[in-house]
């Protein structure tokens, strides 16, 4: 049986109606609608903070927000896939519904997900609002003092970390976002609730899912309670394929944290279709569907998140 160019723009439809929200790596990022076109950047002032009570003594003491002058660019992207007049017309399978399906998909979760994960696999060299590398030993910003979220710990084998010491590392990372300050000198993550632990596949992956899971860890000269049970936070575990740094990143997850921002202009994003009767059609005996969506991914708030290297 074939199917109609509408039955192609209904599954599309369809497909992206029930994709999920986003993914996991994409639910880190602070998301923001934007109406500027690919090219133009969109200013993230909002980063800074206001400041905090003091007693009224004399008249108020106004404090304007710093201004970073900092800007995530917002470029075009496209997914198009062609659909051969074979398929159109004999669709027996369903397999024009399942092309719609990963189309919707590469969109939806897929590309939220990816932009983040490039951001943490660049983090490290890729600057952010202060002019450093994301992650680095040496960020200041206003009156936070000196802020370190590049953080190492010397494991028994590199890139290979027992559980045992991956909780150590966990903790460690916890307990340098808990120190770290905002912009007028207050602690930025008193408040925070839930974490993220991001990791490679392999064998970083695996020590840290333990390390969250375990009750008990072998220490290698006998066991001990896992201390990462008593930070009283709820913890996820993400594992990803498309983190492709040796290294383990903590990420407040709490309400109001800015680790990662993703900006789109929603109005720009389009399904576009080549079909019945269209030149096309005529010279590649096929249908041609595609998408496009402007946005892009950029750094936040760099107290919001830690890089630990193990060694």
């Amino acid at each position: 049986m074939a199917i109609t160019d509408y039955g192609v723009k209904a599954a599309l439809g369809r497909a992206l109606e029930q994709s999920p929200s986003s993914d996991k790596l994409a639910n880190l990022a602070f998301k923001v609608q934007s109406q500027l076109p690919a090219g133009d950047g969109e200013k993230l002032d909002f980063l800074g903070m206001v400041p905090a009570l003091r007693e009224w003594i004399g008249p108020r003491s106004a404090k304007k927000p710093l201004e970073h002058r900092y800007s995530i660019v917002l470029k075009k992207f496209e997914s198009t896939v062609q659909l051969p007049l074979d398929w159109i017309n004999n669709d027996k399978t369903g397999l024009v519904q399942q092309q719609m399906s990963m189309l919707s998909m590469r969109y939806n979760p897929q590309w939220y997900g990816k932009r983040i994960a490039a951001l943490l696999n660049t983090g490290a060299t890729a600057t952010g609002f202060d002019g450093k590398a994301f992650f680095a030993d040496d960020h200041t910003w206003g009156d936070s003092g000196t802020v370190d979220n590049l953080l190492g710990y010397n494991a028994g084998t590199a890139d290979a970390p027992t559980a045992n010491e991956a909780a150590t590392a966990i903790v460690e990372a916890v307990g340098a976002l808990m120190g770290f300050k905002d912009d007028r000198g207050e602690p930025i993550n008193e408040a925070m609730t839930s974490l993220t632990i991001v990791a490679p596949t392999g064998a970083i992956g695996a020590a840290v899912l333990q390390a969250v899971k375990e009750k008990n860890l072998d220490t290698g000269t006998g066991v001990r309670t896992n201390p990462v049970l008593g930070l009283g936070l709820n913890i996820d575990v993400l594992v990803s394929a498309r983190i492709t740094v040796q290294r383990m990143f903590c990420v407040n997850s709490s309400p109001g944290a800015v680790p990662f921002v993703f900006i789109e202009n929603t109005g720009e994003f389009k399904r576009t279709m080549k079909g019945p009767g269209s030149d096309f059609e005529h010279d590649n005996d096929a249908w041609e569907v595609g998408i496009k969506a402007v946005g892009e991914a950029g750094y936040g708030r760099f107290t919001d998140a830690t890089s630990t290297q193990f060694t």
